[in-house]
C-alpha cells in the first residue's frame, strides 16, 4: 500500500514535467544592467518584467544574426507594474535571436541585450 503512495506521487511529478515540457511556453531568460534587471519570456507577444529598478517604458528590439532578420523597435504596454507586454508580435521564425530591452525610468535609460532560442 506503501508503494501506491510513491507511485501516485511520481506519476504526479512526471504529469507536471511532461505537461510544462510540451505545452510551448517558453523559459524566461533573465538579464541584469547597472541599472535594471529583466526577465524576457520570448514568444508572441514579448513580456518583459522589470524584476530590479523602477521601469516607465519599455522598448524590445530583435535581430537574428544568423539570418539577417533584424526588426523595428516594438513599444509596449504596461500590463501591470514592473511587467510589459509588446504591442505587436516580433518573432517571424524560429531560431536565436538577439533582443535588446530598451529600458527607462527614475534611473534613467538603460539597454539590456539577451540572447535567446525561440521554438514555437
Amino acid at each position: 500500500m506503501k508503494y501506491a503512495g510513491v507511485c501516485l506521487l511520481v506519476a504526479g511529478v512526471l504529469f507536471a514535467f511532461a505537461t510544462s515540457w510540451f505545452d510551448g511556453d517558453p523559459e524566461s531568460v533573465e538579464a541584469a544592467g547597472t541599472r535594471y534587471t529583466v526577465s524576457v519570456r520570448p514568444a508572441d507577444p514579448v513580456e518583459v518584467r522589470v524584476t530590479s529598478g523602477e521601469a516607465d517604458t519599455v522598448t524590445v528590439t530583435a535581430v537574428m544574426p544568423g539570418m539577417g532578420h533584424a526588426l523595428p523597435p516594438v513599444g509596449t504596454v504596461q500590463a501591470d507594474p514592473g511587467r510589459f507586454v509588446a504591442e505587436e508580435e516580433m518573432f517571424a521564425m524560429d531560431g536565436v535571436w538577439e533582443l535588446s530591452i530598451i529600458v527607462s525610468g527614475a534611473q534613467g535609460q538603460e539597454t539590456i541585450s539577451i540572447s535567446t532560442v525561440v521554438d514555437r
